[in-house]
């Protein structure tokens, strides 16, 4: 009887550590656990999500740009934008995405990022810093991976 309540124990232990083991993406192929589990995340600063993203960023796109009292959603790409811009227009076949939207200027104010501006596909560490604090109010992923 000892046996079985230990056992027991054990189990209801590690299923307990299961459950509030914290969502992470450890590879592309864990991006859909994002938004799966976005209830996680969803009300945090962004800097918190971007902590537990441990697949390099190689590109993004703002929209409408980067500007802290401006931006309405970040996509964070695992590939460098070439090869991005280089995919079909199917976003079933597009590489992975990570849409980051936040509750602001939903009337799009703001001049446009484009590939074609320097810095504007890139995540510094500064924009890390300045980003950061925005409260995250949604979460999908989309593309092939």
């Amino acid at each position: 009887m000892k046996n079985i309540n230990k056992t027991f124990t054990l189990i209801i232990v590690l299923l307990s550590f299961m459950a509030c083991s914290q969502t992470t993406m450890k590879s592309i192929g864990d991006a859909k656990k994002l938004e799966i589990n976005k209830k996680d995340f969803v009300g945090k600063p962004l800097s918190y999500l971007l902590q537990n993203i441990d697949v390099e960023i190689k590109s993004i796109i703002p929209f409408p740009n980067k500007n802290l009292k401006e931006i309405n959603r970040l996509s964070l790409l695992f590939v460098n934008k070439e090869i991005y811009k280089k995919s079909t227009s199917k976003i079933s076949t597009k590489p992975t995405r990570i849409t980051i939207v936040f509750n602001q200027n939903w009337e799009f104010q703001g001049e446009k990022c484009t590939y074609e501006k320097p810095g504007c596909t890139e995540l510094t560490k500064e924009d890390e810093k300045n980003l950061g604090q925005l409260i995250i109010s949604d979460i999908y992923v989309s593309g092939k991976n």
